[in-house]
């Protein structure tokens, strides 16, 4: 899968296929520890996949909280006594 497939998905699709990539890797890893695995390979594959849904949804996150950031705030309370 690649990048830009990842960032054309809305949102919400972005968390249902992650959900079902983890459960692909799930069963590819009891797949290869039964060796019934064809491909051990692919579980890097997934892997990756599941490493740049995470990365894309992490920026997304970023972004949509930069734009809600207040500036610095100030300590109330003024002069010791």
């Amino acid at each position: 899968m690649k990048t830009s497939e990842i960032r054309e998905m809305m949102p919400g699709e972005r968390i249902t296929r992650l959900e079902d990539l983890k459960e692909e890797l799930r069963g590819l890893r009891f797949g290869n520890v039964m060796q019934q695995v064809s491909n051990p390979l692919e579980i890097r594959a997934v892997r990756r996949d599941i490493a740049r849904l995470k990365t894309i949804i992490a920026e997304e996150v970023r972004k949509a909280g930069a734009g809600q950031t207040e500036g610095p705030t100030e300590k109330a309370g003024g002069e010791e006594a």
